[in-house]
This record gives C-alpha cells, structure tokens and sequence, in this order.
C-alpha cells in the first residue's frame, strides 16, 4: 500500500469516526436525524450548505472546465453568487414555514403549503430522480479521485464501494449530524488544499499569475474569452440566471435549510458564501497552469487535469492529503444525498 493511499484511507476513517460521533448526547429523533433538531448555528449551516455545494464537481470538473473550456469556466462564480443574493430572501421565509409547520423534508413543503398531497408525491419522484445520477456522479469522482491519487493501488470500483459502505454507516446513525461534522473537515481540507495549488502551480511553473494566462494566450489565441458561438455571452447570461434560480431546488440542499436555529443565519451566510466563491478561482488556477503542462486530455478526460499535475509536481504524501481532499468533496454531498 502506497503513501498516498494510506492517507486517503486514513481520511477516511476519520471521516467515519466523527460522522458517527456526531449522535453523542443526542435523542436521535427523526426531527435530530433529518434536520438536527433545528438548532445548527451560522457556522454549521454555512459548512453544510458549502459541503452539498463544493463537490467533486469543484475539485474536478472546475479544474477541468478550465484546462479544456477556458473563459466559460467563469460562469460557476456568476450563478453561485447571484443565488446567494437570492437566498438573503427566499431561505428565511423557507426556513419559518417550515419551523412553524414542522416540515422535515422538501415534499412536506409543497403537501402543507398548497394542500395538495399529490403534489407532494410528485415533487418526492421528481427529487428521487434527479438524486439518483447525481449520487452516481459523486461516488464516480470518488473513484477517479482515490484511483488516480494512488497510482491505480486500488480501483475506482472498490474505491467506491468503500466510500458507500463509509457514508451509509455514519448516516443511518447520525443523520444530518454526520454530515455536518465531516463537512467541517472537509473545508478545511479543501480551503488549504486549493488555495496552496492555485497560488504555487502557477508560480512554480510560469513564474506567476500574469505569466501563465500570457503563455496560455500565446498558446491558445482566444481560449481565455467566451467564444462567439457555442459557449457564447447569450449561453453564458442564461446559463448563470437557469442555474441561479435552480440553485436550492435540490431536495438535499431544501431540506439543509431546516437545521437552522434562526432566519439570521440565512442573512449572515448570504454575506459570507460569494466570499467562499473565490476559493473556485484558486481550482480554476490549477486547471489553467496544466494546460501547457499536461497535453492531451481530451473530452472527460480533462477532469484529470488537476490530480494529473499534482502527481507530476509533488511527492506521494502530497498527492495522498489532495486526494484526501478530492475523497471528501464526494463524502459530505454524497451523505446529505442519501
């Protein structure tokens, strides 16, 4: 068993450790279980609705959109931003009526405030069949991740079912309790982690910001601006406001909204999340400086761009606490999915 692997694995327990921790001294209720009895403070409502937001998708799929898509990539801190804005409104309202209602999950919303139970089953499929490839998305980069981190020592597939059997433990035991205790690991992790790769990549390999874009233009003429066909300004515009506005319709991310203790929870996160977006410009960063360093990753491919620069630039115990990083991001949303 390599270095890296050792301290993914490592992550991991830990992971399960203070996911199971997390029902001590508490009447695991289905009100504790499913929205944590209604008492998360600023801090754990930021960190979980951070955690079901920073996915694998930011830790891949920003990275990749940036080596294979550049300038569009920009459209993921537009619509993260303009939500946040929205939210300032939109989740306090959410948040009392379902308080004064006692609503556990998304579909209790729509059964008591349209007095239709239909609607509710409805709204229950629809959010099963949304939840379903978007967990098989998450649990897939955990494999890409933990594959590739370790230098094939271990498959995507085992990899995977791994992290289900890790995940499934800690939330049938502690619910939303769980999920908010990992997710606090989590975004330390991912903070030091991007940040650290998006500042010394650039630095180590161009000699700085300002370098590495002029070298990619020289390059690619052009990459760097939203093109006049295909991922254009008007894709870009409608793109941002469609993402926006579906931004909490996601059951997981609507239920998330329960768990605080109070509307101003809501109001000081709506300050400090467009904040937390420029962590993703820092993702963006990697995905920009292996470019010219990394040829040849076509199509999907592309999502490899970060782990395949970080494994040629660092040693393995390096590699071992980014693809740490990268196994968490699948972790946290994929508990509050489930």
């Amino acid at each position: 068993m390599n270095t890296a692997l050792i301290i993914i694995f490592g992550f991991l327990a830990l992971s399960i450790f203070l996911g199971v921790q997390a029902q001590k001294g508490k009447d695991m209720s289905l009100e504790q279980w499913s929205v944590g009895g209604r008492g998360f403070g600023t801090i754990f409502v930021f960190l979980l609705m951070a955690g079901e937001i920073y996915t694998t998708f930011t830790f891949l799929g920003g990275s990749g959109w940036a080596y294979g898509k550049g300038g569009p990539t920009y459209y993921i801190l537009g619509y993260g931003c303009l939500a946040y804005i929205m939210s300032y409104w939109l989740l306090p309202a959410i948040w009392k009526y379902a308080k004064d209602n006692k609503l556990m999950s998304q579909s209790d919303f729509f059964v008591s405030k349209y007095k239709s139970p239909l609607l509710g089953v409805f709204v229950s499929i629809v959010g099963v069949v949304a939840l379903i490839p978007y967990l098989v998305l998450q649990l897939k980069g955990l494999g890409i991740i933990v594959a590739e981190a370790s230098g094939g020592s271990i498959s995507s597939t085992a990899a995977i079912w791994i992290g289900v059997i890790a995940v499934t433990v800690y939330v049938m035991i502690s619910g939303i309790h769980g999920s908010a205790w990992t997710a606090v690991i989590k975004d330390i992790m991912i903070l030091g982690i991007v940040l650290f790769l998006g500042i010394y990549l650039p630095i180590h390999y161009y000699g700085g910001f300002q370098p590495m874009f002029e070298a990619i233009e020289a390059a690619k003429p052009g990459f760097l601006a939203l093109p006049e066909t295909g991922l254009s300004v008007s894709w870009f515009i409608s793109t941002v406001l469609l993402t926006a506005l579906g931004f909490y319709m996601w059951p997981h991310t609507f239920g998330s909204i329960y768990s605080a203790q109070s509307s101003k929870v809501f109001r000081k996160n709506a300050i400090i999340m467009p904040l937390y977006q420029l962590v993703l410009l820092f993702v963006f960063f990697v995905g920009f400086a292996a470019i010219l360093q990394v040829k040849g990753l076509e199509g999907a491919a592309g999502d490899l761009a970060l782990l395949k620069l970080s494994m040629q630039t660092f040693d393995p115990w390096v590699v071992g606490l980014i693809g740490a990083a990268g196994l968490l991001t699948a972790i946290v949303p994929g508990s509050m999915i489930m």
